[in-house]
């Protein structure tokens, strides 16, 4: 089986900004926890990105996007991303809190 390597998207890239400044002024541990968690759980994806659900709703693009829990103690936030043959492009990384359908459909 080959491996993927991954790729953040723009929103995906300020998704992950937000939350390490959100936790920073919080808790800078909290911070360096969260984005080893986020490293993790994209290179779990890599060896198996097809192991995950899609989410079955929205357009064409949404009906394809499949997702997964971070890590450990960040489990509320959550990975979409769309698989390649060679990589997955991580789409957005929200807490489950959100209106994540809602911020899903505004970007198709």
């Amino acid at each position: 089986m080959k491996t993927r390597s991954y790729r953040l998207t723009p929103a995906a890239r300020d998704d992950m900004n937000a939350i390490v400044d959100y936790l920073r002024e919080r808790n800078p541990v909290a911070a360096i926890r969260f984005v080893e968690a986020a490293q993790a759980t994209f290179e779990h994806i890599c060896q198996a990105s097809s192991a995950y659900p899609r989410l079955g709703w929205g357009g064409p693009r949404l009906a394809f996007l499949r997702w997964r829990p971070l890590t450990g103690a960040f489990n509320r936030y959550l990975v979409f991303y769309h698989e390649g043959d060679d990589y997955f492009d991580v789409v957005r990384v929200l807490h489950s809190a959100r209106n994540i359908e809602r911020i899903l459909r505004d970007e198709e």
